[in-house]
């Protein structure tokens, strides 16, 4: 194993964080926050530091080939190691008490999961806030740059770049390539939309650095907010749209937004079968829940249908309507998530439609034993590789929630809050269950707890199936 190549990546995300990291120092020290430039300050001459070190201690490995073992290690110690980086500046808020508090913020933060330490966050000061949106922001920009680079080359899961010449590379490619080359194509599209939702919720009424935050939230799907509550008490009506669909487009494959950008039309990206699948289950979801649950609109069900299908998080419902909602319902859509190379979380709506096709051959050859049915998706049919990746996952997926289920409980939860927890820290959509009545905060969790929810979140970030590769003996001996 290549040690330098590992460390100049790591060093190259390190600087990321460090250049985001100006944003709020600059803001602190123009409001005169003390305690926020004390803490920002100190986080930036470490963050600064240790990304120049590991950046000098690896440049001259920096073009070598990629292997497939050093990737899936660098999509690990991203998750896992740089938000430790980021916790730093999180120690000055209020409401977080420790370095593991501010660990499991900004792990929350960076793998767009959204469970927040905050109780109250309209408490903090705006630095804060920014922070943790820009960890938002820079976290969705790195989902789609693993997905793109690491996860759909290898088919992990079942999740491949189906018909998508667009984000190909070569098997012989440098790491710089590898990683590099996809940046610098998702990047401007990335910045671009995040931008225009800015504005968006910039003329409908939102305040510029609550418009900011929020903006960076809903691409990413991140879900973390600036004010407590329903955000239907705080923001007009044209603003929820504006943040809803914000979020939509972040569930949406990146694939398929590069081809809008290259000039084709946007009636041949609702012809693809994942988009279509994707938007019937937001509308299925509102209908149902309209006609289910008493005293709710239609526009308001839409409105939650794509915050949770997208697995964003955000609460559209008044008041407290959403605490008072089944909490198995709540959990259906972030269960499936948006769809594969977005930001969102969840199973994939196209991990979803495969395993659906797969059943629906089976029960058609208990009719009829001697017949063939072959299955294809967007053009391309669907190999026993493809199956087989999607029902390991599904597997794992089970196996990782019955045991962080088990794991909870011994630790002090309940079943009745565990499995939700649980859940929605596999399918990074743990901003849901700020909304929901549970009566233990994670502010109020043992450490033994927040460590295990931030575990859980890294390992729904990185697909589950990687963190089986690195219990493999073939694994460790091609470590050592």
């Amino acid at each position: 194993m290549r040690l330098g190549a590992i460390l100049y990546t790591m060093g190259y995300g390190g600087l990321m964080l460090s250049l985001l990291m100006l944003i709020p120092f600059v803001m602190a020290f123009w409001a005169g926050e003390g305690s926020q430039i004390g803490a920002f300050g100190i986080g930036l001459l470490l963050s600064f530091f240790i990304s120049g070190a590991l950046l000098l201690s690896g440049y001259t490995a920096r073009r070598h080939q990629a292997r497939s073992v050093e990737l899936l290690l660098i999509m690990v110690l991203f998750w896992t190691v740089l938000p430790l980086l980021a916790a730093v500046p999180l120690l000055g808020a209020s409401q977080i008490d420790g370095l593991l508090a501010a660990y499991f913020e900004a792990v929350s933060a960076l793998t767009t999961s959204g469970g927040s330490m905050l109780a109250v966050p309209e408490a903090e000061a705006m630095p804060i806030l920014v922070w943790r949106a820009l960890l938002n922001w820079v976290g969705g920009l790195w989902t789609l740059v693993f997905a793109v680079a690491v996860l759909a080359p290898f088919g992990i899961g079942g999740i491949t770049l189906i018909g998508s010449p667009l984000l190909q590379h070569e098997e012989n490619a440098p790491l710089s390539s590898r990683l590099g080359r996809p940046l610098r194509r998702i990047a401007p599209l990335y910045i671009g939309i995040s931008f225009v939702g800015f504005i968006a919720l910039l003329v409908t009424g939102v305040p510029i650095m609550r418009a900011a935050c929020l903006a960076m939230s809903a691409i990413s799907t991140g879900g973390m907010v600036t004010q407590s509550g329903s955000l239907a008490a705080s923001m007009p009506l044209l603003s929820q749209w504006a943040l809803a669909l914000i979020s939509l487009i972040g569930a949406i494959s990146v694939p398929l937004l590069l081809l809008i950008t290259l000039g084709q039309r946007v009636s041949g990206v609702f012809r693809d079968t994942e988009m279509r699948v994707f938007l019937a289950l937001i509308l299925g979801y509102a209908v149902i829940s309209v006609v289910s649950i008493g005293e709710l609109t239609l526009e308001t069900a839409l409105l939650q249908a794509i915050s949770m299908q997208s697995t964003a998080g955000f609460n559209f419902v008044p008041q407290d309507g959403l605490a008072t909602w089944p909490i198995v319902w709540v959990m259906v859509p972030v269960l499936i998530g948006g769809m594969a190379m977005s930001t969102a979380g969840g199973v994939k709506v196209m991990r979803a439609i495969i395993l659906a096709k797969d059943i629906g051959s089976e029960l058609g050859k208990l009719a009829y034993p001697s017949s063939v049915h072959p299955l294809a998706l967007e053009g391309r049919r669907l190999e026993e590789s493809d199956f087989t990746a999607a029902w390991a996952y599904t597997a794992v997926f089970i196996l990782f929630v019955t045991t962080g289920v088990i794991v909870l409980g011994l630790l002090g939860l309940t079943l009745a809050d565990s499995w939700p927890v649980v859940l929605g820290a596999l399918t990074n959509s743990l901003a849901i269950t700020n909304h929901l009545d549970m009566p233990l905060g994670y502010a109020a969790m043992s450490d033994s707890l927040q460590i295990t929810i931030a575990l859980l979140m890294i390992a729904g970030r990185i697909e589950l199936l990687i963190l089986m590769v690195l219990f493999t003996s073939s694994f460790w001996r091609y470590m050592r």
